[in-house]
């Protein structure tokens, strides 16, 4: 079974079963919340725990792939997502769940790190290309059908969506084990960034807790646990000037095209996940939805990315990356700005056009941010450049998803509706996708277009993408 092709099937399989995650667990939280009985804010720790615990641990898990070898992480990850996916599937309680949700992440970090490490490892130069496509295809492609299968599967029983994964964990395994040879980077370094990690565990979940705790905990304990949380990601800024192997080489951002590509990533991303995760819970708890209907009501926010996709580098080649993503998220925040007007009546028609106009908005711009962030990147610095650009967008849907649901919480305690709460918490979004247009546009450069620097800014060779995607972590 040992061969390039199969390889890349087995890193598809771990990627596949992450990208389907992200938007079938959002259709099922209504009946989570029923069935185990959660809070709001424990149904919230559900999503958000699992994003955490990727954004922490993603650089770190690239890393001990490099040092003990990428097969072996991608397998162990495997193992951790599918354990996970048990321990949630039979949790009884919201608690359990929400450990179930953090081991998935453990596992999903090291999956999603080492999954187009091993692709690149053996394919030639001139091939990568082509398998970088299938790859991402592969993940667009998931998160396309994502609410449609979610729908499907919550219709049986919600607890079917963590255990369908099994399978596809154990073919995935079985495919890498046996075609995926074992690679590791001699080149890398064998010192940890112990510090940073604790730093940044501890300063992005006492953020998020105190965002997501604001209604329920005393008004003091939610200052101390935020001010706290900002004095950990203050000593994480310190130690990171300081380490020999920083989990964020803050420098990075200093190049105006990466920042711009990097800023614009956490606001589309940050208001993807705030979106799906309200959304389908207004379609199901205010309109009475099905979970199967509303899993076909929410494909207009998904579909057109896989649709936009294939044109993509014809729209980067013709209109540059500025003008693509300055778009697309201008779009992205008229498509927001028709959320904000919903109430318990309002015909689908008008959501559709919300939806629809987001979903345009992530075909234009997914791609061309990631294209522009890794054009502006000298060859030597492509690796860490994408694994910090991917940490940037799972971070993203932390916080932002915090932020969402402590202004829905205010606004549903202040006694507005469900369907005003919703409507209101949109405008997060909205200022988001506002800020990522003012950002593209004021940021981000192709390396043709005026003003971008013409020795930073560059395209690396084939063969040195090649060897750096080889050595170093690069995820989309």
């Amino acid at each position: 079974m040992r061969g390039k092709w199969w390889t890349l099937v087995g890193a598809c399989f771990g990627l596949f079963i992450l990208m389907l995650d992200s938007t079938v667990v959002s259709l099922a939280l209504p009946q989570i919340r029923g069935d185990v009985g959660a809070s709001p804010e424990q149904l919230q720790w559900m999503m958000n725990s699992y994003l955490l615990t990727i954004a922490v641990l993603a650089v770190t898990a690239g890393r001990l792939g490099d040092m003990f070898g990428r097969r072996r992480m991608f397998l162990l990850g495997m193992l951790g997502f599918g354990i996970g996916s048990v321990a949630s599937g039979v949790a009884a309680d919201p608690d359990l769940l929400i450990l179930g949700r953090v081991l998935q992440g453990v596992g999903a970090a090291a999956v999603l790190t080492q999954s187009l490490a091993l692709v690149c490892n053996v394919f030639p130069a001139d091939e990568v290309p082509r398998a970088l496509g299938i790859w991402a295809g592969v993940s667009a492609s998931a998160l396309a059908i994502g609410p449609l299968v979610g729908g499907v599967l919550v219709e049986l029983d919600w607890r079917v969506i963590f255990l369908m994964n099994l399978p596809l964990v154990a073919v995935g395994m079985l495919i890498v084990a046996r075609a995926a040879p074992e690679s590791t980077d001699p080149a890398a370094s064998h010192k940890l960034d112990w510090p940073g990690l604790a730093a940044l565990s501890v300063g992005l979940t006492l953020v998020v807790l105190a965002l997501v705790q604001s209604q329920t905990w005393s008004v003091p304990t939610v200052i101390v646990l935020a001010l706290v949380g900002i004095a950990s990601l203050v000593v994480f800024w310190v130690v990171e000037h300081r380490v020999p192997a920083p989990i964020v080489e803050f420098d990075l951002f200093r190049n105006g095209p990466y920042f711009g590509a990097s800023a614009s990533a956490f606001c589309l991303v940050g208001a993807w996940w705030a979106v799906i995760y309200f959304q389908p819970q207004y379609l199901q708890d205010v309109r009475g939805h099905s979970p199967l209907v509303c899993g076909l009501e929410v494909l207009p926010i998904t579909v057109p990315m896989i649709l936009v996709s294939p044109f993509s580098g014809l729209l980067i080649a013709k209109f540059g990356p500025r003008a693509l993503m300055t778009a697309g998220m201008a779009i992205g925040t008229a498509g927001m700005l028709v959320l904000t007007q919903v109430d318990a009546t309002t015909s689908y028609a008008v959501l559709l056009v919300g939806y629809l106009l987001f979903g345009v908005a992530l075909g234009f711009v997914y791609a061309p941010m990631s294209t522009a962030a890794m054009a502006a990147m000298p060859a030597e610095k492509v690796g860490i450049a994408s694994g910090v650009l991917s940490m940037v967008r799972l971070l993203a849907g932390a916080v932002a998803l915090a932020g969402t649901g402590a202004i829905f919480h205010a606004l549903l305690g202040s006694g507005n509706s469900f369907a005003g709460s919703v409507a209101g918490s949109t405008w997060l979004p909205v200022g988001l996708m506002a800020l990522g247009a003012i950002l593209a546009w004021g940021y981000v450069r192709g390396p043709q277009e005026e003003g971008a620097d013409p020795v930073v800014v560059r395209n690396p060779a084939p063969e040195t993408l090649h060897h750096h995607l080889h050595h170093r972590r690069f995820h989309l």
